[in-house]
């Protein structure tokens, strides 16, 4: 599993009025604090930001590639701020994301046929914008969303990451949900008939008012989980190291590469 780092929310006050002024450093900062944890790419939530001004995503952009040339999942459900992080032409920029929704399929799958380097996360949501409850109702909406991506191109679906959507466990039925999102996962390839790229939200899983210790505990449960069933970017707050150690521990044991203590860090930079 690729980490991706979920902590550049630009709906915080400090980093949206910083990315509004054009002011670097608080940037900066942000984003060197989520490298040094040793991941794989970065998230950047930037909301309707970009919908007014259309300097600021640029600007972001070139702030966040001075300090990394990691990946960047461009966060945003408007396709607008898709085009124009796309629209700079910086590398490895993918877009986050899009489901069956008519407005949204419409919006980003045009991106998505006119620039061929970038990845984009579709969202196993109905048309309705609902989250299916069980298996058969999240593999149904893949198999749509296989077809409309395909649709545009064969080629489109090597370029599609399937998010089966971790919901709340204080969500009524969610804990089969959790469970749910793992034999989604595990099914999505014979599905296609092809490797299906697939991404999940971590903090979704424990989101609301839950006590530290018990947090820490669901997410180190969960992950190797997520590690079975193949998954393949996990989304996740960096800030909690003991959850990017399960990770790299869980990486170790599905990896396919022969095991090495060594290779597991006693501590997570």
């Amino acid at each position: 599993m690729r980490i991706v780092s979920d902590n550049v929310q630009l709906i915080h006050p400090s980093l949206h009025g910083a990315v509004t002024r054009k002011d670097a450093p608080p940037i900066i900062t942000a984003i060197t604090k989520c490298v040094a944890s040793g991941i794989h790419a970065i998230d950047l939530n930037i909301g309707p930001m970009g919908t007014q001004d259309p300097t600021v995503i640029p600007y972001l952009l070139d702030v966040v590639r001075s300090v990394t040339p990691l990946p960047l999942f461009i966060d945003s459900p408007h396709a607008e701020a898709a085009r124009q992080a796309l629209d700079t032409g910086h590398p490895d920029i993918h877009v986050n994301g899009f489901s069956l929704q008519p407005r949204r399929l419409d919006a980003f799958l045009p991106l998505m046929v006119a620039h061929e380097q970038a990845h984009f996360v579709g969202y196993l949501l109905t048309e309705a914008g609902a989250v299916p409850t069980a298996q058969d109702g999240r593999l149904q909406v893949a198999a749509a969303l296989f077809t409309a991506v395909g649709a545009r191109g064969a080629h489109l679906l090597d370029r599609l990451i399937v998010d089966p959507v971790v919901v709340p466990l204080l969500w009524d039925e969610g804990a089969f949900q959790a469970l749910e999102v793992i034999r989604t996962l595990r099914a999505l390839d014979e599905l296609a008939g092809r490797p299906v790229q697939s991404m999940a939200g971590l903090s979704n899983l424990t989101s609301g008012k839950v006590p530290e210790t018990k947090r820490r505990l669901m997410e180190h449960t969960y992950i190797p989980l997520l590690a079975e069933a193949g998954l393949d970017y996990i989304l996740m707050n960096t800030n909690r190291k003991e959850s990017l150690r399960a990770v790299h521990a869980a990486n170790l044991l599905t990896g396919g590469l022969p095991f090495s203590w060594e290779a597991l860090p006693t501590e997570t930079p």
